[in-house]
């Protein structure tokens, strides 16, 4: 029988999730804190068979009126073995006691092409996070990393650097906030307050990972910068922008090779690069940034997401959410499908 405890110390916490072969880094202490912001409540809870831990969840709750809230394990939960995801879910239930459903995102990293297996009673269902990624190896060495690249990403990356594009990690948080809103505003993407994109670098910045940025300037003038988050042997591109200006010389490029040596010189084992399109269609909104990104050459994977309900208010409040979600995307670009 499994048994549920909660963690109140942030070194601990981070040093229980980050030991798991399963986790994320949107299961550490600091995203819980980022996630405050937006109206999320973070509770994080171990989970024990006898002594033995098997799990960890950081639980975020959501309440939107009355008896009804969601419960989320973002990228979650941390587990021994993907096969213990339904007596978790059972026992972070019966902890919950409340709500009308908790949805769980484990990060196992599934092919991308395989059908995603499916554990009673969970349901399948529409993930909050980005459904599909792509992951390079960065326990290679360096040439090696590249070697796996799609020529023209290698020669991009090579003609940045012959054009005087540097990239760095810096403390820019004003050239990144620039770069990152004019792209966004380009690509009729919501985003939020600024404040939650400098907790992201504060919060991030926690016992047992990292946050930073990574600018690509040329001659001084910033063209390229993400804000990555790394923790239990990744490096995560979660926010990114670029410049229209001088796109001949490919700061972009410049950018990733620079976070992707980031973690390569401090023994990180996959880079992230996020989001993809779940249909690889020229029709996708999104198509244009999935074949930037798979010139990197990482694996595609999917990270399905599973709901547990809790009440029998569970299918009006997923169809309400929907709804919701496609008015937001209509409003935004005119469709109602989503970004990925």
């Amino acid at each position: 029988m499994l048994s549920v405890r909660a963690i109140h110390d942030p070194e601990a916490w981070n040093r229980l999730v980050s030991g798991f072969p399963v986790t994320s880094a949107l299961q550490s202490w600091g995203w819980g804190e980022v996630k405050r912001l937006s109206g999320w409540e973070p509770f994080r809870l171990a989970v024990f068979e006898d002594d033995v831990p098997v799990a960890a969840a950081q639980v975020l709750q959501r309440r939107f009126a009355g008896p009804l809230a969601m419960l989320y394990a973002p990228r979650g939960p941390a587990l021994r073995a993907i096969e213990d995801l339904p007596r978790v879910a059972e026992a972070l239930a019966q902890w919950a006691g409340r709500g009308v459903y908790l949805k769980l995102e484990p990060e196992v990293g599934w092919p991308a092409e395989a059908p995603p297996p499916e554990f009673a009673p969970l349901v399948l269902e529409e993930t909050i996070q980005p459904e599909y990624s792509l992951w390079v190896d960065l326990t290679l060495d360096p040439d090696a990393v590249l070697a796996r690249m799609k020529p023209k990403t290698r020669y991009n990356i090579r003609l940045s650097a012959r054009k005087g594009v540097v990239a760095a990690v810096e403390e820019d948080f004003e050239a990144f906030w620039a770069l990152f809103t004019e792209t966004n505003q380009r690509a009729k993407l919501l985003q939020h307050d600024r404040s939650y994109y400098e907790a992201v670098l504060r919060e991030m910045n926690q016992p047992h990972g990292a946050a930073f940025l990574s600018i690509a300037r040329l001659e001084g003038k910033p063209l390229s910068a993400g804000l990555f988050v790394a923790f239990a042997g990744k490096v995560d591109y979660l926010y990114g922008g670029s410049s229209r200006a001088h796109k001949n010389v490919m700061a972009p490029y410049a950018m990733h090779w620079n976070a992707m040596q980031w973690g390569m010189e401090r023994g990180y084992r996959v880079y992230d690069l996020w989001g993809v399109p779940r249909v690889l269609s020229p029709e996708s909104h999104a198509y244009g940034i999935y074949r930037f990104k798979e010139g990197f050459g990482g694996a595609r994977v999917r990270f399905p997401a599973y709901d547990y309900p809790l009440s029998p208010l569970y299918t009006p409040l997923k169809r309400a959410l929907r709804l919701r979600k496609d008015f937001m995307n209509w409003r935004m670009r005119g469709t109602r499908r989503d970004v990925l």
